[in-house]
């Protein structure tokens, strides 16, 4: 895939992290952390400019290794991002730039998501300059240079008014967009990575998801957000990817229902982890065939179950 770096994870039991928080009570109680490729969505922009190493402690303590993490256009955009990704990639974690807002899918020219991979280009051009003026400065040796791997882009045009109107012009548009998007990506060596809903097939947009699949995108992250379905709710999904090659992510939701856009039945915050993972293990069973990675969504909502447990 486009743009994609690979870094070999380190996994350390949280009990053998010294002078770091601790999120859980009962560890040996809890389950095992995630193997291979899994992620954490981060929305919070500020989490660029801390340096206490918390999110990614909690990111080694569960296994995770790839962060689709926000990026604010006002924060991070010199020193501090690229002491940032350094230190991802120093712990073994890839960084994607999280972005998106679901206007970017009115425009079938794409425009605004071009923006938004011409910023990650920027952003991993600063972050190429200040990592090497550190390693002048203090007369270190490199092998590789710290860079975002690509862009997770989160639009979710359903939730436009114009959606309820005539779905297939707003869908037709956010492919279009896309496509144009994607073209710039790998001029620039970004893989793409697009949140798409389990519900595209269900609602007669099949044609538009195909579209995506083939010519929008290297991956596709389903946000797989009702409990108990996961395996038949990404069964079209996984037939694409597998038919264009591309990549699949199953995105499990953590944070606390609210009875409007999070429903008790879309959220495993009180189900727990334990239910999630075996969730994850069906689903895996279920396409032994096939490479479907994890995600969770997002940060701010594991750390408040990992708290719980």
């Amino acid at each position: 895939m486009y743009g994609m770096r690979k870094y070999i994870p380190v996994f350390l039991c949280a009990a053998l992290l010294s002078g770091l928080p601790v999120y859980a009570s009962g560890f040996a109680d809890r389950p095992p952390p995630l193997a291979g490729t899994a992620g954490l969505f981060s929305w919070s922009a500020e989490a660029v400019n801390e340096t206490d190493g918390e999110l990614f402690q909690l990111m080694k303590q569960e296994g995770l290794n790839v962060l689709y993490q926000n990026i604010s256009s006002k924060n991070s955009r010199q020193e501090q991002m690229s002491v940032f990704v350094e230190a991802a990639m120093e712990e073994g974690i890839t960084v994607y730039y999280l972005t998106g807002e679901s206007s970017w899918g009115m425009d079938p020219t794409g425009s605004r998501l071009c923006e938004a991979v011409e910023e990650a280009a920027s952003y991993n051009r600063r972050i190429e300059r200040k990592f090497l003026a550190r390693r002048e400065e203090d007369g270190k040796v490199w092998e590789t240079i710290p860079q975002l791997a690509g862009i997770m882009f989160d639009v979710e045009p359903y939730t436009l008014k114009e959606w309820d109107q005539n779905p297939g012009e707003v869908m037709g548009s956010f492919v279009s967009g896309m496509k144009e998007a994607y073209a710039l990506a790998r001029s620039y060596d970004l893989e793409v990575i697009v949140c798409v809903p389990w519900y595209y097939d269900k609602k007669g947009q099949q044609e538009g998801l195909e579209e995506l699949i083939k010519n929008g995108c290297d991956s596709i992250a389903v946000m797989n957000y009702y409990r108990g379905a996961e395996i038949k709710n990404i069964t079209t999904e996984a037939e694409l990817v597998n038919r264009y090659g591309k990549g699949l992510i199953t995105i499990y939701e953590l944070q606390e229902a609210d009875g409007n856009g999070v429903k008790e039945i879309n959220t495993y915050y009180n189900s727990g982890l334990t239910a999630l993972k075996n969730s994850y293990v069906r689903i895996m069973e279920a396409y032994p065939n096939q490479t479907i990675s994890i995600a969770y969504h997002d940060y701010r909502a594991l750390k408040e179950v990992l708290k719980r447990e």
